[in-house]
C-alpha cells in the first residue's frame, strides 16, 4: 500500500479541527509515519504548529535520553533524545530550541514559553516548579500527532503524586554540561520496580476523559491527531489513582 501524501492544508485543517490556535502551549508526543509523507519534510509539522500557535504559543517536545545513567554525562545542545521519534529530535535540533537539564527526562521547546521552561532545574523532571508543572499550571495542552495515549509522558507527573507502589526513588549523579563547561549535578527519577516490571496501559484515561468530552480525535490518514488539556489529563489521571493505585497496571501483582 503506498504511503499517502500529507499536505499543509489537510494538516492545517486536522490541527485546527482539534483546536490548535493562537497562543496555545503544546506538549507534543508524535509517530507521524502514521500521517502520511509530509510535503516538503518533517518542518511542515513544525510550520503548521507554529503558524496556528503564533508568537505568543510554544511547541514543546520530550527529549528523553536515559545515557546519563550510562556515561554520566549529558549535554543538552548535543545529547540525542531516544525513542521519543523523529519530530522530536527535529524540533531538538532546531537553532532556537531550548532544552531543560534533567538529563534523563527532559524536553525540548520553541517559542514564548521555551527560555522559561528551559530555565526550571528539578531533581525530578516531574517536581513541583519543573517545566511539566509549568505547563500544566499555565494550561497547556496535549497534543498527539500519529501517536496514541500510551507516549503521554504526563502521566509521571500523577504517578509521583500518587506516589504508585510500582515505582521508587533512584538517585544519579554526573556531570552537565551548562555555560560551557562540565558542572557536577545531582538528579533523581520515579523509577520502575524491575521486580515487578510494570506494564502500563494508559487507555482508562482516554476512557475517562472521553466519557467527559475532553478527548476527541481527527483521523488523518492511517493515524490520529488528537488533543485535550493537560490539566484534564492530570485530573482524570489522579482520580483513578486516587481510587486504584494500579489502575494503570496490565500486570498488576496478585497480591496488589
Amino acid at each position: 500500500m503506498a504511503l499517502a501524501t500529507l499536505n499543509r492544508q489537510q494538516l492545517d485543517g486536522a490541527l485546527h479541527a482539534r483546536g490548535v490556535q493562537a497562543g496555545d502551549g503544546l506538549l507534543v508526543h508524535s509517530a507521524v509515519q502514521f500521517l502520511g509523507k509530509p510535503d516538503g519534510g518533517l518542518s511542515l509539522y513544525l510550520d503548521s504548529l507554529q503558524s496556528l500557535i503564533g508568537a505568543h504559543g510554544t511547541v514543546v517536545v520530550p527529549a528523553f535520553s536515559f545515557e546519563f545513567a550510562k556515561t554520566g554525562q549529558y549535554d543538552p545542545t548535543n545529547t540525542p533524545s531516544q525513542g521519543m521519534g523523529v519530530f522530536s529530535e527535529f524540533v531538538r535540533q532546531q537553532p532556537a530550541a531550548r532544552r531543560t537539564l534533567h538529563p534523563m527526562q527532559s524536553v525540548a521547546a520553541l517559542g514564548a514559553a521555551a527560555d522559561t521552561l528551559a530555565d526550571r532545574d528539578t531533581p525530578s523532571a516531574f517536581d513541583d516548579g519543573s517545566a511539566f508543572d509549568h505547563m500544566l499550571q499555565a494550561d497547556f495542552k496535549l497534543l498527539l500527532l500519529g501517536a496514541d495515549i500510551q507516549a503521554a509522558s504526563m502521566v509521571h507527573y500523577s504517578e509521583q503524586r500518587a506516589a504508585v507502589p510500582y515505582r521508587y526513588w533512584k538517585d544519579f549523579a554526573g556531570q552537565i554540561h551548562v555555560g560551557g563547561e562540565w558542572q557536577p549535578r545531582s538528579y533523581r527519577m520515579f523509577v520502575r520496580d524491575m521486580d515487578i516490571n510494570p506494564q502500563l496501559r494508559l487507555a482508562p484515561i482516554q476512557a475517562a476523559l472521553q466519557a467527559s468530552a475532553e478527548w476527541q480525535s481527527v483521523q488523518l490518514n492511517h493515524g490520529f491527531i488528537t488533543a485535550c488539556r493537560l490539566q484534564d489529563f492530570v485530573t482524570a489521571t489522579d482520580a483513578l489513582l486516587r481510587v486504584d493505585p494500579w489502575a494503570l497496571v496490565a500486570n498488576r501483582p496478585e497480591t496488589a
